[in-house]
């Protein structure tokens, strides 16, 4: 108890309960004992020096009064209604001190932090490519040359990924590139960032898959949390944090008002995403039940957070789906629709010109920006034998500097040729300036399964329906090397291996391989076919450079044996089973945008050798094609072959061979046989027929080749083909109908599916 009788006043700190639960700590004045007036204003000024300076610091940090915060929702395509939201609060000067988000929530809500207003977000929204962000393979241009060799080139759309002991993978998407938009949207904010330090204090909200519990960082790499929030279960692979495995934060937490409130928010502003009531008629299949499911739980834990927001904006957005990113300014506009309906409520957030200027000053002052190029400094892996080859190669392919989209371009074709699940990059500005990469680890051994199906159809042609199913397998700490299997069922049965393995990071490479395979061989006299087949078992080795996308060069040769089903003779050269040894080099050119049907880009496959068995021979062989899209819809092709022994006659198994789609239309399959051939043609490709339409797109092609064969004995002889068709694709592969005319008017019909060439 106090000595002396007098009251004064003496403040100090205390706490005070906020309505809402939070704690918040206010200067109050107590009513105490009293001190000498000089012991008073010396007891007191330290408190009034803190208070000034807790003040300043305020001020600093939102020069307006009240510190607002801003819970953004997930939804999928529906999430960018927000930008349509800040949209409205820009016009109207109401500050965001503090925003947190789930999901497409996060996206919005973290680039806004960073410092992008709704004008960028709305040029972002707008560039992103949406079908490769959601792509689930790699694209045809960007996989490795290794993969558009002639015997196991892609040609369908279909690939399955499986881990250890064929299970099935944790996502379908391993979000690369996601990975690379969020890296080059946020760069400059370091991997060991505080989300409080950024141009608006920024929370996201993951699920982690171990605990069950909702997982908010606050610091570490930007990129990284925002594709961690955004991991939509089964679509996009889990993203690994420290011992947590993450995954969408909409399971537990889509509106996280209590998120903002814990970061020091006196309002909180909610935006949610409101969709027209499931048709009941609808939950009759299994995908629609278990997507009711997961809406039901995401639904119910919004509503409890909804209540935790001053003020809830809610968005009607109808019948547009969660994937429908191509009504983005649609969705936009509803957002800001939104936001003018709350109007009233909202004006009271709204702020003077100068107050709103000294915020956007403040948010300018925190905003980082990076060179456009620079040095890479740094490429991280959590696996050193990937860190190793991918520092070596990107070193290799960076030195002298890179720009940052030269990056990115080397970081897709990396993860391509790689299967590494996806790489970050940034800027460092501490230490040595530069680039820094982070190569995302290959969670355990992978396996790339890509069926497809081919089948053509003609009058008096042999049917040769293939299923056709390619591999490749990655051990989980390979860089690049991997086993690459190709095996065919149906018309043409075999199977071929190769271990391609390149060495530390360079260009160069070796790979040995086995084949064992029946090709069949057919023979016209007037109406009448005869079928014959060459069985062949055999190995190969070659050394040679080219690991990336489009170029590649070998030089080994393929050895093994052949034996024929008859062994007749042609032009006085008998057909004997025979061994062989065919050294030979081989190049590859391959740019086009697809193996099916592309609309640019070229193919060059081409292989020259001698071939040493019973009746040895030299050859050559040429196969190309080149698309050079002229208009949005339509490509122009010129396509060609050009196989020759220079000269020497050769058995009937050993001739080269002509007839079918885009190979002499107009003809039989395999109706020329020739010692020395050559094929050139050209035509075009129209894209345009029902373009929207993603059941089923039309595309209609016309072309033109002519043929010179030396026929041995029968000489030389010209011949000419005049061909239409419409082709679409289907998730089977490319199915087409054609019609064929050769010189003299005779028509051929053909079927086909599976390619827009002759073969698997």
């Amino acid at each position: 108890m106090a000595r002396s009788g007098r009251h004064s006043f003496c403040a100090r700190l205390v706490e005070s309960r906020h309505p809402a639960g939070r704690n918040r700590f206010d200067f109050g004045i107590i009513v105490g004992r009293s001190f000498p007036k000089k012991m008073y204003r010396q007891r007191l000024l330290p408190v009034f020096l803190l208070m000034a300076l807790l003040n300043l610091h305020a001020q600093e940090q939102h020069p307006h009064a009240r510190r607002t915060g801003l819970a953004l929702s997930g939804g999928g395509a529906l999430g960018l209604a927000h930008i349509g939201v800040l949209k409205y609060f820009e016009e109207k000067r109401i500050p965001v001190d503090l925003v947190a988000g789930t999901s497409m929530g996060g996206l919005v809500g973290g680039l806004y932090a960073t410092g992008h207003d709704p004008a960028a977000l709305d040029r972002v929204v707008h560039e992103i490519i949406w079908d490769d962000i959601f792509r689930w393979t790699p694209r045809f241009e960007d996989r490795p040359v290794v993969e558009k060799q002639e015997w196991n080139r892609v040609t369908g759309e279909v690939t399955v990924r499986f881990g250890k002991n064929l299970s099935l993978p944790a996502g379908i998407n391993p979000g690369q590139q996601l990975a690379l938009l969020l890296s080059r949207e946020t760069i400059g904010y370091a991997d060991d960032q505080n989300f409080d330090d950024l141009p608006t204090p920024f929370r996201c909200v993951a699920t982690d898959l171990v605990t069950g519990e909702a997982f908010v960082p606050d610091h570490g790499p930007l990129a990284k949390a925002m594709r961690a929030t955004m991991a939509l279960p089964a679509v996009f692979t889990p993203v690994e944090w420290e011992n947590k495995v993450l995954i969408d934060g909409g399971l537990v937490n889509n509106l996280p008002a209590d998120v903002v409130r814990k970061m020091g928010a006196e309002k909180v502003i909610g935006v949610a995403l409101e969709t027209d009531p499931v048709d009941s008629k609808k939950l009759n299949t299994l995908t629609n039940v278990l997507k009711q499911s997961v809406a039901i739980a995401v639904l119910q834990n919004e509503r409890r957070n909804a209540k935790l927001a001053d003020l809830l904006i809610e968005v009607e957005l109808g019948s547009i789906g969660l994937l429908d990113f191509d009504h983005a300014d649609e969705i936009i506009r509803r957002g800001y629709e939104a936001a003018v309906r709350s109007g009233k409520e909202l004006e009271k957030f709204s702020v003077s010109e100068e107050e709103w200027g000294k915020y956007q000053e403040a948010r300018l002052q925190r905003m980082k920006s990076s060179p456009a190029s620079g040095e890479l400094v740094e490429v991280k892996s959590e696996q050193p034998n990937v860190q190793k080859d991918g520092a070596h190669e990107l070193m290799r392919k960076s030195r002298g500097g890179t720009s940052e989209s030269e990056l990115e371009k080397n970081l897709t074709g990396l993860t391509a040729s790689t299967g590494l699940p996806s790489a970050f990059y940034n800027w460092r500005f501490k230490d040595k300036p530069g680039f820094v990469v982070d190569l995302e680890r290959r969670p355990d051994r992978e396996m790339l399964l890509r069926p497809s199906v081919f089948d053509q159809w003609s009058a008096g042609e042999p049917n040769r329906f293939a299923l056709r199913l390619e591999t490749s397998g990655m051990k989980q700490n390979a860089y690049k090397s991997r086993f690459l299997t190709d095996v065919l069922l149906g018309y043409d049965p075999g199977a071929r291996f190769e271990y391609y393995h390149p060495f530390d990071g360079t260009a160069y490479f070796v790979s040995p391989g086995l084949m064992a395979e029946r090709l069949h061989i057919a023979s016209y006299a007037g109406r009448q076919r005869t079928d014959f087949s060459r069985d062949s078992v055999g190995g190969s080795f070659y050394l040679g450079a080219g690991t990336w996308r489009y170029v590649q060069a070998r030089l080994g040769f393929r050895a093994g044996y052949d034996s024929y089903s008859s062994l007749i003779t042609v032009d006085g050269v008998k057909a004997k089973d025979t061994g062989f040894v065919d050294p030979e080099f081989v190049a590859i050119i391959n740019s086009q945008d697809s193996g099916e049907l592309p609309k640019q880009g070229t193919r060059v496959n081409s292989i020259a050798g001698w071939s040493f068995r019973n009746h040895s021979y030299p050859y050559m062989k040429l196969d190309f094609d080149h698309f050079e899209p002229l208009a949005k819809n339509f490509s122009a092709f010129v396509l060609g072959i050009s196989d020759s022994s220079f000269g020497r006659k050769l058995t009937f198994y050993d001739q080269f061979t002509s007839g079918g789609l885009t190979s002499m239309d107009a003809f039989h399959y395999q109706e020329f046989h020739a010692n020395t051939l050559v094929e050139l043609g050209a035509g075009g490709m129209y894209r345009g027929l029902n373009e929207h339409d993603l059941q089923f797109r039309p595309y209609f092609a016309a072309w033109y080749q002519a043929g010179r064969f030396d026929m041995g004995s029968k000489g030389w002889q010209t011949h000419h083909s005049t061909s239409g068709g419409i082709f679409a694709p289907t998730p089977l592969g490319l199915a087409g109908m054609s019609v064929a005319f050769d010189e003299d008017g005779r028509a051929r019909f053909r079927l086909s599916l599976g390619s827009f060439w002759n073969r698997p």
